[in-house]
């Protein structure tokens, strides 16, 4: 008996589709008249409308020929140019030999401990650079009063030296870092 309503229920689904499609599809076009037709036919088009418009007009498709020939590429905020400070970020991340796909991690660190500690990046040395999977998107440096996404975060646990203190910095894959201070 379930099987039998099932089946019916699915029945009318597919009817129903099909009638809102065959409404959707808009109306018929008007048939046109030839040689061969007629008289009934060609006497009705005839009367509503005048005899120089009884041809069909046609819309020729576009071809290959119609379209644009150079893509065109949506457009973008112009990026500001780097300062002199980001400069030297980009070329010291280049000199540390970090692990490969840290580059962009490791320059936002570099970039927030000069902020943090107000010292210029090249008095920053990098003591180690380590992959790492974070249970959750606090990147293991949860802070009280907040909620993180019970997920697995993939990035990198990046220590840096300046003056003597190491700084923990824990990141994402690309440009979020936690200074985490434990």
């Amino acid at each position: 008996m379930m099987y039998l309503k099932n089946n019916l229920k699915l029945v009318m689904i597919v009817c129903c589709l099909i009638l809102m499609t065959a409404a959707c599809s808009g109306p018929e076009p008007a048939p046109t008249t030839d040689e061969g037709s007629g008289d009934l036919q060609a006497q009705a088009v005839s009367t509503e409308q005048p005899a120089a418009t009884t041809e069909p007009v046609t819309t020729s498709e576009p071809t290959a020929t119609d379209l644009p020939t150079e893509i065109i590429e949506p457009v973008s905020p112009i990026s500001p140019v780097p300062t002199s400070a980001e400069s030297a970020v980009n070329n010291l991340v280049k000199t540390m030999d970090p692990i490969p796909g840290s580059e962009e991690a490791l320059a936002a660190a570099l970039d927030d401990l000069t902020q943090q500690i107000n010292v210029s990046p090249d008095q920053i040395s990098l003591v180690s650079t380590e992959a790492k999977e974070w249970s959750d998107s606090s990147l293991g440096c949860p802070q009280e009063g907040f909620m993180y996404a019970q997920v697995i975060t993939p990035g990198y646990l990046i220590v840096l030296e300046a003056d003597g203190v190491e700084y923990e910095y824990h990141t994402n894959q690309s440009d979020l870092v936690i200074l985490c201070k434990k």
